[in-house]
């Protein structure tokens, strides 16, 4: 199923416009510093990632700051090869909230990005952390109704065309999303195991706008079962080269082998190349974000995958 009608940053176009690959979940511009408290690495480098340290990095992922944030020119890198392999593309951006200095900040840098690398972008949204339920709720719908205010915005907003992605496992932000996108009907976009107390938030959801991405095996709640309530589900490829990390830390997803994906793509809506670490660009010896593109494109049709989740449109 193909939805309608994608949200961009200047409002809704028909999904006939855009006729290359999606990319449902990616961390396209964050800044995730704070998870160096996690590295494992006995020598706790900070260097940044080039060819002398780039084993290291990619076995201690959290080891070097230079590898916990992507910029508005990684961006646009990216976003350039993956224009020029596979023509007009679409990326869905999903940076958690607490990955980002500055949502206004990196809503903006992300339009410029999608216009000089000529591909699509969807931003999500996502409830702010330090707020009560009311609030968050409040923030994420006027967001998605009017726009994400920046300072180069004379006219008006950036509109986010989807709220996500929500660590499962967050129960007070899951409440927030899911209220929000019942009230507004949006694309809601989940990610990793989901207990019994989150489906039982989720129960006034809009399964058929609902999408869940990296289940594990281990989730109480499982893909089957989620699929049979209408819900979308999503892998992100295997980490391939760039993520060889003798560590487990958070937010890493599961590990999977190229067979494993392909075998996935029998079942699965949506896919993602998951890029979030210097490593995982291309300049880096990295996959880069066409990796699950070509993944698919190995084993399946493109046509054979819809491009997003909203199958009737409006947001």
């Amino acid at each position: 199923m193909c939805f309608r009608c994608i949200s961009l940053f200047a409002g809704p176009v028909a999904a006939a416009e855009v006729s290359g690959p999606a990319l449902c979940r990616e961390w396209l511009i964050n800044d995730q510093s704070q998870l160096r408290k996690h590295s494992k690495d006995p020598r706790s480098s900070t260097d940044l990632v080039e060819l002398q340290s780039l084993a290291r990095v990619r076995r201690y992922p959290l080891s070097s700051l230079s590898n916990l944030h992507l910029n508005q020119e990684d961006a646009l890198r990216e976003a350039t090869e993956l224009h020029r392999a596979h023509g007009d593309a679409l990326v869905a951006v999903s940076t958690p909230r607490r990955f980002q200095h500055d949502v206004e900040q990196t809503a903006d840098a992300l339009r410029k990005v999608a216009a000089e690398a000529k591909i699509h972008i969807v931003l999500g949204i996502a409830p702010p952390e330090d707020a009560n339920f009311e609030v968050q709720v409040a923030t994420v719908v006027s967001q998605l109704a009017s726009g994400i205010r920046t300072d180069a915005d004379a006219e008006g907003g950036l509109f986010p065309g989807f709220i996500g992605e929500i660590d499962a496992a967050d129960l007070q932000s899951l409440r927030a999303a899911v209220e929000a996108h019942r009230v507004s009907q949006a694309p809601l976009l989940l990610v990793g195991e989901i207990s019994h107390d989150a489906l039982q938030l989720l129960e006034g959801a809009i399964w058929r706008r609902c999408a869940f991405f990296d289940v594990p095996i281990t989730s109480p709640m499982s893909v089957a079962e989620l699929q049979a309530r209408g819900a979308f589900i999503g892998f992100s490829a295997p980490a391939g080269a760039a993520d060889i990390s003798w560590q487990e830390y958070p937010y890493r997803r599961p590990l999977r082998t190229e067979q494993d994906f392909h075998a996935a793509t029998d079942l699965l809506s949506l896919t993602s190349s998951g890029l979030r670490f210097r490593t995982d660009l291309t300049a880096y010896g990295g996959p880069g974000l066409g990796y699950a593109v070509d993944l698919v494109s190995a084993g399946h049709s493109r046509d054979s995958l819809p491009l997003v989740w909203n199958e009737e449109g409006g947001g």
